[in-house]
């Protein structure tokens, strides 16, 4: 079997079972090793050591970081592990020995409190894009450090009458319960008359039912180009991206001693496995309260004693689902 049509089979497997992500990384990686052998070939042309080394030498060759080369190797090997198990080539001990398969930590991209401050307070009002850009990355902060693509798919249903917002993240499947800020209900507001006839709250996925994960991958692609636009404006020398909210989140939070494990739950990770074992769920209370910890770090006790507090979900969310 040839390289290009082993690997649209596997692609396929995982389109089936939903996994669009997973298979848009080994289309990504087939583009990658038929661009270094210049040409298709028979499967057990490419899973040898001589190729392999070469493909990895190639690909430092590119500048590329260590972590984008384990991306490709790691893809590598295990459309490799699924050729031998399908019996399609034969196992070849130590093959991926030496082979950069693991990756390592990305260094840290959480900003200061008040580079926080200072992107919220900004005026965008002459710059609708960079405004709305601003909004989501501060309302991914508000929302306990919530991922872009959580946050484009937040439906109204997922508002409760408590005022929090309960939502199953996409990365882990792992439910989180969001203890709501009157200043994450402000910017929600600000973008209600365009979500009227929409399922979602928010105006990142604007055709429900219509390819919604290629609008979700284009609406990231705009938010992290208009983030860098924002930090030129304003003079920031960071690396704004959409992930930096959700880091920042955690770390102003650990920096203000909220407990790791409390940090763990709100933005739904699974690496506090053993605390999740012998601890029960933090109700609202404990995780509003991690909440304003961060929110005050950034804009400051007096400024903060000022907002009020919503504590009950606006009623026009607390609606049944928008059909579509």
């Amino acid at each position: 079997m040839n390289l290009t049509d082993y690997v649209l089979e596997v692609v396929e497997s995982y389109r089936r079972l939903g996994c669009t992500r997973t298979a848009e990384t080994y289309l990504s990686t087939l583009r990658s090793m038929l661009y270094y052998h210049q040409e298709d070939a028979p499967i057990k042309d490419i899973f040898n050591r001589t190729w392999l080394t070469g493909y990895q030498d190639y690909l430092v060759s590119t500048g590329l970081s260590r972590n984008s080369i384990v991306f490709y190797l790691a893809r590598i090997r295990s459309l490799y592990n699924k050729a031998v198990q399908k019996e399609l080539i034969n196992y070849q001990p130590g093959l991926f020995e030496g082979v950069q398969t693991r990756s390592e930590p990305t260094y840290k991209r959480a900003i200061r409190a008040k580079t926080l401050k200072f992107i919220c307070q900004a005026d965008f009002s002459k710059y609708p894009c960079l405004d709305f850009a601003r909004d989501m990355f501060m309302l991914s902060l508000y929302l306990q450090g919530i991922s872009f693509i959580d946050l484009a798919y937040l439906r109204k249903t997922n508002i409760k009458g408590d005022g929090s917002i309960i939502y199953q993240r996409h990365k882990t499947r792992s439910t989180v319960t969001v203890a709501v800020d009157n200043l994450a209900w402000r910017i929600i507001e600000k973008y209600k008359e365009q979500t009227a006839r929409s399922p979602y709250l928010l105006p990142i996925i604007k055709n429900p039912g219509r390819d919604e994960r290629k609008q979700y991958e284009t609406a990231l692609r705009a938010q992290n180009r208009r983030l860098k636009k924002v930090a030129r404006y304003l003079g920031i020398k960071d690396n704004l991206t959409s992930y930096v909210s959700r880091h920042s989140w955690a770390t102003v939070a650990y920096h203000e001693g909220v407990a790791t494990s409390v940090i763990s739950q709100a933005m739904g990770h699974q690496s506090e496995k053993v605390t999740h074992v012998y601890l029960k769920s933090f109700d609202n209370t404990t995780l509003l309260k991690a909440n304003d910890t961060v929110i005050k770090a950034i804009f400051g006790k007096l400024a903060y004693s000022q907002v009020q507090r919503v504590t009950r979900a606006q009623p026009e969310y607390r609606l049944r689902e928008t059909s579509r």
